[in-house]
């Protein structure tokens, strides 16, 4: 949760405090308080368990009735969370780039052709093989596997409340699998287990989880399960049991590989340590997670060994040396940010340290607090990498049932004798929590962004759009809309509006189909009829920004900056910065408009092509080429191509911001190519490249 607001620093966690302020918040206080009457009245607990039928006891059929209770209720609070919280929809920007990979899956795609021009069929978390022309979604492909059946019926929302009531059944097997290895009696174990179960219900970093389109709940489930699975195999020396948590570990590779890592030493060494085979039914088991995620990054990079996620993060933000300070640093936010998502109060949380500090505490217990610390540590390292993006307190989200087995553990030690009060103290507790501490940080969520969804069927529905091209003014929006199956004469085709000749040349290739351009903002979605400009020049506009971001990267950081400089168009540039003592390279496409537009059939096209640079004093020296192919590695720069079509050079020695519009060249291009190469380098100081210009000679 906290991935969508800055870190917090003393004074603004003291500001999160306030008096409820929504439905949600104030349902939760009513129930704290009902709770944490009965749980202080004398047999309040025993006269609560008793009328709700789920008094404290081992029997079988008690706890069935319990399990499918608190599942059904995680799941509908998780819905409720959907429609107050989210809006409807997916919120967070991973999730539409999820979505979109799940709804490709369900069309049999783990990579699917990109049209030209490809600036319009880019986005975020979205990466693009210039090799193949094909388009694949950065992230692990276990999370599409689940939402794929989802999109085939027609209902993808509903698979986070059903990973929620999944999620209770994991937390109770935990949860009973420790407390036995504990040594506690078959009624505690069952408080016990009932009391974790509570807090993964109230625990509001879990609906959040289990609402919004992202994998973290899943992972939860995954892990939780994967080790009480191999717990219990190792108690009873029981292999096959192994086999269960190998196949679990697989999951986890497609879903996390990061979560997979300190899961898999975990259960690897209660294998090591448990009975013969162990180690086999385990490995033969994980090896189809395995073997799917290899099949996607095959289909993504061209290499079942390069996973789409470190490529992306290469081009979008290069590798930095690690150090020790910066892991530290990494860490502590993480831990933060969890300890909010675990039971809505910081220092709640950290009631499960009493279970590890326990002498003579259970195997069970010491190997939950390992995953725990190699969970921390692998995620503290990966979020230091700053050539990894996107890791934030919610991927900690793992292993929350983990922690709350051990606050369940912790509570345990610390009221022997009056276990259910406490039990039902601390539920309402974590409840008042959120009501006046938790349930703001949520509420930023809600307001975050738009407010809303980036794009809601309803409004198309309520457009009677059925078929046609539709833009799109940001990355969320077009991912959630787009669907690789689909094209604007029989369906709706999305693209991501980019505010230069990208839009024209599109407009022009599919016929002149009807084009609509989907706004939205804090008040209101709309869409409205919508014509690119220009229509019938033969001049081309090419914004740099547009081709963000960017098919190749080197010895520096490329970025997309604002400028309000009058000169500049659009109001961005691309830019690349060098590492000290190193030469930058990024390269762009630039599309071939006589390949879309032309209507007489010429082998080759002249063009004039003036590249526009902006100017900041950096005093470096830069150099732009014009090159019809590219190859090899695309984190590595082969230097000055010997055929380059064209080529600039010059220095920044400029004294203020300016722009200069570089000698136009004439270049002869095929008419059957979708596409040319601009490869920008930059030694000794940034370069910024602000548009191109072409114009039929």
């Amino acid at each position: 949760m906290l991935s969508f607001l800055s870190a917090i620093n003393s004074s603004a966690w003291l500001e999160t405090w306030s008096a409820p302020t929504d439905r949600p918040s104030q349902a939760a206080l009513g129930a704290a308080i009902a709770l944490m009457a009965f749980a202080v009245v004398p047999r309040g607990p025993e006269w609560l368990a008793s009328a709700l039928d789920v008094a404290s006891g081992a029997g079988q059929s008690r706890s069935t009735r319990f399990l499918v209770a608190a599942a059904f209720f995680a799941a509908f609070l998780s819905l409720g969370y959907i429609d107050f919280y989210l809006g409807g929809g997916p919120r967070a920007p991973q999730a539409a780039s999820y979505w979109l990979q799940g709804r490709a899956l369900s069309h049999g795609h783990l990579s699917w052709p990109a049209l030209d021009p490809i600036a319009n069929f880019r986005g975020r978390y979205l990466l693009f093989s210039p090799a193949r022309d094909r388009l694949a979604a950065i992230f692990p492909p276990g999370f599409a596997v689940l939402l794929a059946p989802a999109f085939v019926v027609g209902a993808p929302m509903l698979v986070g409340p059903l990973v929620a009531a999944a999620l209770v059944g994991a937390t109770w097997l935990l949860a009973r699998e420790i407390a036995t290895q504990s040594g506690e009696s078959p009624i505690r174990t069952e408080i016990i287990a009932r009391l974790a179960v509570g807090l993964s219900v109230v625990s509001a970093g879990l609906r959040y989880c289990t609402a919004d389109v992202l994998p973290f709940g899943a992972v939860a489930t995954s892990v939780a399960t994967a080790l009480a699975f191999a717990l219990r195999g190792r108690r009873l020396q029981q292999p096959r049991l192994f086999a269960a948590a190998g196949l679990l570990v697989g999951l986890l590779v497609a879903l996390q590989p990061l979560a997979a890592l300190p899961t898999a030493l975990i259960v690897a060494g209660l294998a090591f340590g448990g009975p013969s085979r162990a180690v086999a039914w385990g490995c033969v088991c994980a090896l189809p997670g395995v073997l799917v995620v290899l099949g996607a990054n095959r289909a993504a990079t061209g290499s079942a060994w390069t996973s789409p996620a470190s490529l992306y993060s290469a081009l979008v933000e290069p590798h930095a040396a690690l150090r020790a300070a910066d892991v530290a640093r990494s860490v502590f936010p993480l831990l933060r940010g969890n300890l909010l998502d675990v039971a809505n109060f910081e220092p709640l949380a950290l009631v499960g340290v009493l279970a590890v500090l326990r002498k003579g505490r259970s195997p069970g217990v010491s190997w939950a607090a390992a995953l725990l610390v190699g969970y921390w540590i692998v995620l503290g390292i990966v979020r230091a990498d700053s050539a990894v993006p996107m890791v934030s307190a919610t991927s900690l989200a793992g292993v929350i049932p983990v922690e709350h087995v051990l606050m369940a553990m912790g509570l345990a030690r610390l009221f022997p004798r009056a276990l259910t009060s406490a039990a039902m103290a601390t539920i309402a507790l974590a409840l008042a929590s959120f009501a006046f501490h938790a349930s703001h940080v949520h509420a930023g969520i809600a307001k975050s962004g738009l407010g809303r969804p980036a794009f809601e069927p309803d409004v198309a529905r309520e457009a009677n759009i059925a078929h046609g091209l539709l833009f799109f003014e940001n990355d969320e929006g077009y991912e959630l809309a787009s669907d690789p199956d689909e094209t604007a004469s029989h369906g709706v085709l999305a693209a991501r509006l980019r505010g230069d000749d990208n839009d024209r040349l599109l407009y022009d290739s599919l016929g002149h189909p009807a084009v609509r351009r989907y706004s939205a903002n804090r008040g209101v979605a709309t869409i409205q009829f919508w014509t690119p400009p220009a229509e019938g020049s033969e001049t081309f506009r090419f914004e740099a920004e547009s081709d963000w971001p960017p098919v190749a990267q080197w010895g520096g950081v490329a970025e997309v900056l604002e400028s309000s400089s009058p000169c500049v168009s659009n109001g961005h540039l691309l830019s690349v910065t060098p590492f000290a003592g190193s030469t930058a390279m990024v390269t762009a496409a630039l599309p071939v408009p006589n390949a879309m537009t032309a209507h007489e059939r010429r082998p080759r096209r002249t063009w004039n092509v003036t590249p526009r640079i902006f100017q900041r004093g950096s005093g470096g020296t830069a150099t732009l080429e014009l090159v019809a192919q590219l190859g090899g590695d695309p984190t590595r720069d082969r230097g000055p191509s010997s055929e380059a079509l064209a080529r600039w050079a010059w220095s920044d020695a400029s004294a203020g911001p300016t722009c200069l519009d570089l000698p136009g060249q004439l270049v002869d291009l095929a008419t059957d190519r979708p596409r040319v190469w601009l490869v920008l380098r930059a030694t000794g100081g940034s370069a910024s490249l602000d548009k191109t210009t072409l114009w039929s000679h």
